[in-house]
């Protein structure tokens, strides 16, 4: 599992788009009476659908994207039909979720905007050349998906891990600035059992937060990215908007494990499959917004790590206080990063910010590749340093983004207007998301600690690092990242 495959095809102007950790779409085709259906293949490796613990599954949200050939015009995000008989899967495939226009709350809008897919039978193992069968009526722009137009066409991949509805803790009585229930001394982590209106302690002074029911609290069920952004999904974002935006959009360098480029126009990056750094927080909701995706909250950040089991002071995202470091690593193709110190399954500033070996050279620090502590002799989620549910790196690596449950400071009791509305595929007129919902001046705060972080910031429950405003919302840093759900 700490193999990554990638590879790209162009064929009759159509093109490939495969991203996150094993992930791999071929033979992509434009058929049917009104040219509207697109088949391809796709394959991915160690995936599950289980009837036992954790009772989830993997999927991977598939999205296409298309415009005029040969020009230079702008993308578009396609819309696929809501009758899912107009769609065909190959036997080792179902829908997860039905195609449907309204959004998580039940109100209209175009937010048939890509489909989730998951493995059609209880079990694991690789998926294989199964095929997948779509059909696009439009896009979120409003152009039209003509049967007579040639197009470009690219259709993109992204892993993803369900968490299941159900309560779960958020706090560890020991953590800084740890959530937990108001009015207790020692404060006592808080048990989420309800997406309702329900006050919750945010730490910091012991002020209550009441939080509405539209504000995403991880009770519910969703789909989270089973990886951090990397760098390779990102070039393909930045490939696939405006150009003019795409300048405000990316950061050009080569340094800290981290390599984009352009070249002629074209984004490039020499490590596609490591985790994406230097994102600043309008970065990251502009990628969710582009994938039709939306960013996590602290809450939900949380239940991925933790899961329905009960806390542990100091935990991390595997659910234990202890850990082992990763400095010693081999392979110098991307994709084929391996970990050399047996067991490690946390990347954080320990015994000092540089890894060696491999990509890593002589001594370099930056993150590592995603999925690289999956190892295939070993499946616990302390040996995988995965969170309950299979989220990988949840602890260490990059610093998680995440939507904070109050406002600011300011106002510590006033809870964040967020809703968790989905993205709709478009950027707006200033290259931005252009969620209405979405933050556009309310603190976020990272989660999970970094490559930078001391180990305590990679508690699950940390929240030493809250309270970033706007005027951090355009920062970018060597250590910051994120990643999306739906």
């Amino acid at each position: 599992m700490n193999k990554i495959f990638r590879s790209i095809l162009f064929s009759f102007a159509i093109s490939i788009c495969l991203k996150g950790n094993n992930l791999i779409i071929t033979n992509i085709t434009r058929s049917g009476s009104n040219n509207d259906l697109i088949t391809f293949n796709v394959s991915w490796e160690n995936s599950w659908y289980v009837q036992g613990l954790p009772s989830n599954h993997d999927a991977i949200w598939v999205f296409i994207k298309f415009r005029e050939c040969n020009t230079s015009g702008q993308w578009n995000h396609a819309l696929l039909s809501t009758n899912m008989l107009d769609h065909s899967l190959s036997a080792g495939l179902a829908f997860a979720q039905p195609i449907t226009t309204v959004d998580r709350w039940g109100n209209p809008g175009s937010h048939n905007t890509g489909a989730m897919i998951r493995r059609s039978n209880y079990g694991t193992g690789n998926i294989v050349n199964e095929t997948v069968t779509l059909r696009v009526v439009g896009s979120t722009s409003g152009v039209p998906f003509n049967a007579s137009t040639n197009y470009d066409i690219k259709v993109f991949g992204i892993e993803m891990v369900y968490i299941p509805e159900g309560p779960f803790y958020v706090g560890d009585g020991q953590s800084t600035y740890a959530l937990f229930t108001p009015g207790t001394n020692p404060r006592a982590p808080y048990r989420v059992t309800s997406e309702a209106s329900q006050t919750i302690a945010t730490g910091l002074n012991g002020y209550p937060c009441t939080l509405p029911a539209t504000f995403p609290k991880g009770y519910s069920s969703f789909y989270i990215m089973k990886y951090e952004i990397t760098q390779g999904q990102y070039v393909d974002f930045l490939n696939t908007i405006d150009p003019a935006h795409a300048i405000s959009r990316s950061y050009i360098y080569n340094g800290n494990m981290y390599n984009i480029q352009l070249t002629g126009g074209t984004y490039t990056t020499t490590q596609p499959n490591r985790a994406m750094i230097y994102l600043s927080f309008v970065d990251l909701l502009s990628y969710l917004d582009w994938a039709a995706l939306r960013p996590i909250t602290e809450m939900e950040y949380e239940k991925a790590c933790r899961g329905p089991k009960d806390f542990v002071m100091g935990e991390y995202a595997w659910g234990t206080t202890s850990f082992i470091e990763a400095i010693n690593f081999s392979g110098t193709t991307s994709g084929q990063e391996v970990c050399n110190n047996v067991g490690a399954n946390l990347h954080f500033y320990g015994t000092s910010y540089n890894c060696s070996g491999g990509m890593f050279g002589s001594s370099n620090s930056g993150p590592v590749e995603v999925g690289v502590f999956a190892r295939d002799n070993t499946t616990s989620r302390e040996g995988t340093g995965a969170g309950y549910y299979g989220a990988m790196e949840l602890s260490g690596n990059v610093w998680e983004m995440c939507i904070q449950v109050n406002v600011n400071n300011n106002n510590p009791n006033t809870s964040s207007s967020y809703m968790g509305i989905w993205g709709d595929g478009m950027l707006n007129n200033a290259g931005s998301y252009n969620v209405t919902s979405w933050p556009t001046v309310e603190w976020f705060c990272y989660k999970g600690g970094s490559w930078t972080s001391h180990q305590d910031r990679c508690r699950v429950s940390d929240r030493n690092d809250i309270g970033y405003g706007s005027s951090y919302y355009n920062s970018r840093y060597n250590n910051s990242s994120g990643r999306g759900s739906r």
